[in-house]
């Protein structure tokens, strides 16, 4: 009994509910709008306190190597380690504002080669770098890598040498090829740089335009030893400072002609009393010219320097005779012609 009693006293009066209910019943759009002020004010305290963190992981990420070329100047290169490098998880605490923004290239993860000081193996540390904005890395799967170092080092004046495959266009003749450079400076590892006494170029003349004219083309290289071993890894090939991953060879091609030797005048003086001449032939009777302009292509015939003399003679004489050249010939396929003059006693064959 006494319990109910109480409860009912509890219960609030007809006056009171009503005064109540007015409260939250009356401007209940500004309370409304109080509310969401108070929401927004609460979400830019979260986001701007830089000590409100959480804990982001990234998998997978990339290492740069930074500072290659500080490490020749010192002196130094890395020879192995560098290569394949595995990718690395990383733990970051990042700001709940930036958290995500935030991608593995905010922390520039890194190795920096300008630490190494001397040759051989050594271990380098992996570097990243925090900030306000992007939080602190906390952890990382691996904290360094092991490298080999060697001494760097440059020779100049190596020479270049062209080695020729297959042949020029049918029909063409091809002047003599030159290469630019003809010399070129190489750097890198001691244990390379120092075996390497030749840069050879290697030259398909079989893929020349067949067109008469000068053609440059662009032909790949390779490195060797005094006993001809190839020599292969990262070593830099320059001119005049400049790099180079091939070099230039030029050639000029020139159509053939086909023209007949003179054998109008073969021969000068009379054989022995007695005898005759049987025969006269000349090997070839036609040979291949090349020239400038259309002094090939305009060329009636090709003349003996001198004649075969024959004066007295009483047996066959075979002899090598050469060839005028007119000066605006860059090519003859033959400079000299054999001339056989067959000689027998008369009213004697000969054997043939």
């Amino acid at each position: 009994m006494k319990i109910n009693i109480f409860l009912r006293s509890l219960k609030p009066s007809g006056a009171l509910w009503q005064a109540i209910k007015r409260t939250f019943t009356r401007r209940w759009s500004l309370k409304l709008f109080s509310l969401l002020i108070a929401v927004g004010l609460w979400g830019v305290l979260i986001t701007s306190n830089p000590d409100l963190t959480r804990e982001k992981i990234f998998n997978g990420v990339e290492i740069t190597i930074a500072n290659r070329e500080v490490l020749k100047r010192n002196g130094l290169v890395v020879i192995s380690g560098l290569e394949n490098l595995e990718k690395i998880n990383m733990r970051v605490d990042v700001p709940q504002k930036s958290y995500d923004a935030s991608s593995p290239a905010n922390y520039n993860v890194r190795v920096d080669l300008s630490r190494i000081s001397q040759t051989g193996k050594q271990s380098i540390p992996i570097l990243t770098t925090s900030s306000n904005t992007y939080g602190q890395v906390r952890h990382l799967s691996t904290s360094e890598i092991v490298v080999t170092v060697d001494n760097y080092i440059s020779r100049s004046r190596i020479p270049v040498q062209i080695r020729e495959e297959g042949n020029v266009p049918e029909g063409f003749f091809g002047t003599t090829p030159t290469i630019d450079p003809s010399t070129v400076t190489i750097s890198g590892p001691r244990s390379l740089v120092q075996n390497i006494v030749r840069c050879v170029a290697f030259y398909d003349k079989s893929t020349l335009v067949p067109i008469g004219r000068t053609q440059i083309n662009a032909i790949p290289f390779k490195l060797f030893t005094n006993d001809d071993k190839e020599i292969s890894g990262e070593i830099e090939v320059t001119s005049d400072s400049i790099a180079l991953d091939s070099f230039l060879v030029e050639q000029t091609l020139y159509p053939l002609y086909s023209v007949p030797v003179n054998t109008s005048a073969v021969t000068t003086g009379k054989v022995a009393k007695g005898y005759e001449i049987v025969n006269i032939s000349v090997d070839p009777t036609t040979i291949y010219v090349a020239g400038f302009d259309d002094s090939a292509s305009n060329m009636a015939m090709v003349d003996l320097e001198v004649p075969l003399n024959i004066a007295g003679a009483t047996e066959t004489i075979v002899r090598q005779i050469k060839l005028i050249r007119p000066s605006n010939l860059v090519h003859m396929s033959n400079n000299a012609v054999y001339v056989t003059v067959e000689i027998a006693k008369i009213g004697e064959e000969t054997n043939k």
